[in-house]
């Protein structure tokens, strides 16, 4: 049975290791007076919004702040004020209104328009978004966070080559600014160029020792090129810093798979589903370090908790036939290959297998049929021609048998 790299699990930690920047902060709670109407009223009710906003009281702060509106339908900070209570509610169509009653009165203030990108991020409005940011930068050109959350869009888009320029404009800009030269390496990783990099990865472990995700990276990568040794001493930096990371317990767990030590696998995917038992990766993986061991009904059990919580994942019910056959529940067999087709028609693996378990039944029709729809995708499998030579001989269909294996021959 061989080992597959879980696609699930090889973008899990990508591209998301830290939060993009849309925290409300470019512009803070303001204290404000008038000089003519209602002066002391609205004060009052600005300041007393300000002290429930700070205690987390955000119900009277809002009633507070809209009391101050209904004094000064046109005061900047009050409207501000009361986005960032609709922010810390998670209401973001109302906080976005109140941005945009801002940028009526002041559409010249420096970071309104990144505010209000942001609130189009949290609603997944990523075209307005862009178009705020870009606002924020025909104003200020050097505004790193636009240029940052620009490009946490464009991999949202899966656009890589996008958001690496625009992050590499950050670093332009700021070359200090936090974890770009992880976010760099992270994206070169994924764009597979591995020696960029391993370059902008190492440069931010030099400047945070306690950069997790990058040693993380360093890891993935090193073990890609086979540099076991290497990849387990990134791994194990990682794990120092983070013991109980989920994504370094089960990429230990796949480092030794690849080198065939199936104990140390268990040992470090055991405690990845202990930290995380719902992510079926850990499960996934362990099922079949488990199956290598020969723990057939521990395996079967890790494949069957991905199930009950996914209808689809990876090839699983191919996983769980090559088990049951295993067992010698060839009924059981016969359904998960079966039931692997349905999902994946491109497994072929499965549909071989099920033709030899139709064979083995004397089940010969069905087997034939099973084998012709493999061929039909694969002209060229030799054990298919083989084992379809193998039905007709069975058949008595010698002429037919000989062209079979004559293509079997040829396919070798």
């Amino acid at each position: 049975m061989n080992l597959k790299r879980n696609s699930k699990f090889e973008s899990f930690p990508c591209l998301n290791a830290r939060l993009v920047i849309l925290i409300l902060t470019s512009i803070i709670l303001v204290f404000f007076s008038l000089p003519a109407f209602s002066q002391e009223k609205f004060t009052l009710h600005l300041n007393l919004g300000v002290a429930y906003y700070h205690r987390g009281q955000y119900e009277k702060a809002e009633k507070e702040f809209k009391e101050a509106i209904q004094l000064n339908p046109e005061s900047f900070e009050a409207h501000y004020n009361l986005s960032l209570v609709y922010f810390a509610l998670q209401d973001f169509s109302s906080a976005t209104k109140e941005i945009k009653k801002c940028i009526e009165i002041n559409p010249t203030y420096p970071g309104i328009y990144f505010q209000l990108g942001n609130l189009y991020f949290y609603q997944e409005l990523y075209q307005q978004a862009l178009e705020e940011y870009q606002k924020e930068l025909n104003q200020n050109p050097s505004h790193a966070p636009s240029l940052y959350n620009m490009a946490k869009i464009f991999e949202i888009k899966k656009d890589l080559a996008k958001a690496r320029t625009l992050l590499e404009k950050v670093k332009q800009i700021d070359p200090d600014f936090t974890g770009i030269d992880s976010e760099l390496g992270q994206i070169c990783y994924h764009l597979g160029e591995m020696e960029k990099a391993v370059i902008y990865l190492k440069k931010a472990v030099e400047k945070n020792p306690q950069d997790c995700v990058s040693y993380l990276y360093l890891g993935k990568i090193y073990e890609k090129k086979e540099k076991f040794q290497q990849a387990e001493k990134m791994f194990f930096e990682a794990l120092e810093i983070d013991p109980q990371n989920f994504q370094v317990l089960v990429e230990l767990g796949y480092l030794y798979l690849k080198q065939k030590d199936y104990i140390s696998a268990c040992s470090f995917l055991e405690r990845a589903i202990q930290v995380n038992s719902r992510d079926p990766a850990g499960h996934y993986y362990l099922g079949f370090a488990y199956a290598q061991l020969k723990r057939i009904d521990e395996a079967i059990s890790q494949y069957q908790l991905i199930l009950e919580r996914e209808q689809k994942f990876e090839d699983v019910y191919y996983r769980l036939g090559n088990l049951y056959y295993e067992k010698g529940d060839i009924e059981k067999a016969i359904y998960f290959y079966k039931k692997e087709i349905d999902v994946n028609p491109a497994n072929l693996d499965a549909l071989f297998n099920l033709a030899n378990l139709y064979v083995k039944e004397g089940r010969l029709d069905e087997a034939e049929s099973a084998l012709k729809k493999l061929l039909k995708a694969n002209p060229d499998n030799t054990r298919a021609h083989s084992l379809l030579g193998d039905i007709y001989m069975k058949k008595n269909m010698y002429e037919e048998a000989i062209k079979e294996y004559e293509k079997a021959k040829k396919s070798e």
